[in-house]
């Protein structure tokens, strides 16, 4: 009975040290539900998912910080015009290992907290980069940069090949690399392109920065792989022909790679749709058997020429019978 009671005690105690080690309000993962950017002039911007257009207040303490650790300031505009959001600032060197969780009361009282991870914070140099690809070296799409031909099964099959035609500094040297999509690793690059190039001005700034994360992540790891593979091709003729073996609407993320005359390099994505376009089919000349009907003749022998003799002997002496009865009609008449 002794034991029981001890090993309750126990229990009980036990209960008690986690239930005063649980901190006040709800705790989030690291970086659940906020987005982080770090400014050039060194300070982190914090956005709250829900509470863009809401102002509230917000302090930075350690873990289970009571409220005499709190220091409550208010959330101020991110001052980006008509879109302004409310955030959190904090100053980076402000942001410790022990001094990592963002405590956020709402204007009804509500309290939560989430721990705040300095190694996963956005730059506003990502963001910007990431907003410009595709703009920043200009190109134009065309249909007929170059024809190629192939033969199969004795037919010519000859059609116009296009790609991409650089119509930007013509000074400066250009190379790319050409990636097929869908390819392993950037198996969603394809589509946030489209989502960059067509819905991103709608997003929500926390949206924004979460969707600029996820681009930047499959865009710089291709980035690294065609330097550190060094499988950079030089741009001839300013212009980039889709590839010989490609297949018809087949997608293609083209980077290039612009190194001014002054050494700087600029890094840009385009993407590519292949297509066949003004195919002729040629079929090789036939030779056709043609065939003449003559008709037939009698061989020249020396018989035939006997014959062609007696029968002009004939037309002479049928002529001078016609003229002698003729001129002895004559007479009878008079």
């Amino acid at each position: 009975m002794k034991s029981f009671k001890a090993k309750l005690t126990i229990l009980l105690i036990a209960m008690l040290l986690i239930t005063m080690l649980v901190p006040f309000g709800s705790v989030a993962a690291a970086n659940e539900g906020v987005q982080l950017i770090e400014t050039n002039d060194g300070n982190i911007v914090v956005y709250v998912d829900g509470l863009e257009k809401e102002a509230f207040d917000y302090a930075l303490a350690g873990e289970n910080a009571t409220e005499a650790d709190k220091t409550w300031i208010k959330s101020v505009s991110d001052n980006s015009g008509t879109e302004a959001n409310q955030v959190a600032v904090i100053a980076a060197e402000d942001l410790t290992d022990e001094n990592n969780y963002l405590y956020i009361r709402e204007n009804d009282g509500t309290e939560k907290s989430v721990q705040l991870d300095k190694n996963n914070v956005f730059t506003q140099d990502k963001m910007s980069e990431v907003e410009m690809t595709t703009k920043r070296i200009s190109t134009e799409e065309a249909k007929d940069l170059s024809s190629r031909g192939e033969t199969r099964d004795g037919v010519t099959y000859t059609y116009t090949v296009g790609g991409l035609k650089i119509t930007d500094d013509q000074d400066s040297t250009y190379s790319y690399v050409m990636v097929k999509l869908p390819a392993e690793g950037y198996s969603q690059l394809q589509e946030l392109a489209n989502e960059l190039n067509s819905d991103y001005e709608s997003k929500t700034m926390y949206s924004k920065i979460e969707f600029a994360n996820r681009f930047y992540s499959q865009y710089n790891t291709l980035i690294e792989n065609a330097d550190n593979e060094n499988s950079w091709q030089a741009v001839e003729n300013m212009q980039i022909l889709q590839p010989e073996d490609y297949g018809q609407q087949e997608y293609y993320v083209v980077l290039l790679k612009k190194v001014a005359e002054d050494g700087t390099t600029t890094y840009d994505a385009k993407f590519m749709r292949t297509y066949y376009e003004g195919i002729e089919e040629v079929e090789p000349a036939r030779l056709e058997q043609v065939s003449h009907q003559e008709t037939s003749k009698l061989p020249i022998t020396g018989d035939s020429i006997v014959l062609f003799v007696l029968l002009a002997a004939l037309v002479i002496i049928a002529i001078v019978v016609f003229i002698r009865m003729k001129k002895l009609n004559k007479k009878a008449d008079k």
